[in-house]
């Protein structure tokens, strides 16, 4: 098939086109390169992957480069939740109209089907756990807000033209490739590598349902192969499993053998208390089955 990945250049992104070319699928990816570099993906465009420099809220150009291709995996998005507190407007413009902007070019050019990204941020704090898809939806920042603005955009797009969609409700995805400027592992990794102490916001006993990247790419593989009649479902990817800050630095700093301090900071705004992930639905459902053990996943990064 043809594929069309908007945000191919990001960290998941480039997992994903990996995986399609093994796959032996046509990919071009549309990225405007505000994350990540041209740098990151220069092995895959030496290995036939189509690159479109371009913006999601540029409908035109979006439109032109839809044109025969078969399928749109939707990764694009602005990602960082402290600055969709600050700047929501700019969260609301790139995650909201740019996923409109997606639907309604698949729409234009027969599309067959669209995954898109979602995130466990749509849930808030929530009082479950685990948390499953029929908990209280109640985001605590713009970011989750406009996530789950973009769920109820590909049901109502599903209905009204027929679109096969799903959302996926990604946790804390961490592996290879990730940068340090958002993920709290790669953040403990750079500070341990430096010999310096780890900071925690809050008091370390916030917990996160983290799940390795290649358990997120073969969801968006279940997710592609299931697409048929998908009028916009949502499920839930991640472990099953919570984490808490503090035992995820004491993994870290005990992998690499080091007795480091670990100095806690004010709690941050917009931060969910509680995360772990429900993930029946997407075994039952798609045949997501996570195999990468935290443990593992960490020695792998170490």
């Amino acid at each position: 098939m043809k594929f069309l990945i908007t945000g191919g250049a990001g960290f998941v992104g480039r997992h994903l086109v990996t995986k399609l070319l093994h796959d032996e699928h046509n990919i071009t990816i549309f990225d405007n390169f505000s994350s990540s570099s041209k740098n990151d993906i220069s092995h895959l465009l030496e290995n036939g992957v189509s690159l479109v420099t371009g913006d999601i809220l540029d409908y035109d150009l979006l439109l032109k480069s839809m044109a025969n291709h078969d399928f749109v995996i939707h990764l694009a998005a602005q990602t960082n939740i402290l600055q969709s507190i600050t700047d929501p407007e700019t969260t609301i413009d790139i995650i909201v109209e740019g996923t409109v902007n997606v639907l309604k070019s698949c729409v234009k050019t027969n599309v067959k089907g669209l995954v898109s990204t979602s995130s466990a941020a749509v849930y808030g704090n929530s009082p479950d756990a685990p948390i499953s898809e029929n908990s209280q939806l109640s985001p605590v920042s713009s970011y989750g807000a406009s996530k789950l603005v973009t769920e109820y955009n590909l049901q109502a797009f599903s209905r009204s033209f027929g679109l096969n969609c799903i959302s996926l409700r990604l946790f804390n995805v961490y592996g290879n490739g990730q940068s340090s400027e958002t993920d709290v592992i790669r953040k403990f990794l750079k500070n341990i590598s430096k010999g310096v102490p780890l900071e925690i916001f809050g008091d370390g006993t916030q917990t996160r349902d983290f799940v390795h990247v290649s358990d997120v790419i073969q969801a968006f593989s279940c997710a592609i192969k299931n697409i048929e009649a998908k009028c916009g479902e949502v499920y839930n990817i991640g472990s099953g499993k919570a984490t808490s800050i503090n035992e995820l630095a004491s993994l870290l700093i005990s992998s690499k053998g080091k007795d480091l301090q670990i100095i806690h900071k004010p709690a941050l705004e917009g931060e969910i208390k509680d995360s772990k992930a429900d993930i029946s639905l997407a075994e039952n459902d798609i045949g997501y089955s996570p195999h990468v053990l935290l443990s593992d996943g960490l020695a792998s990064l170490v």
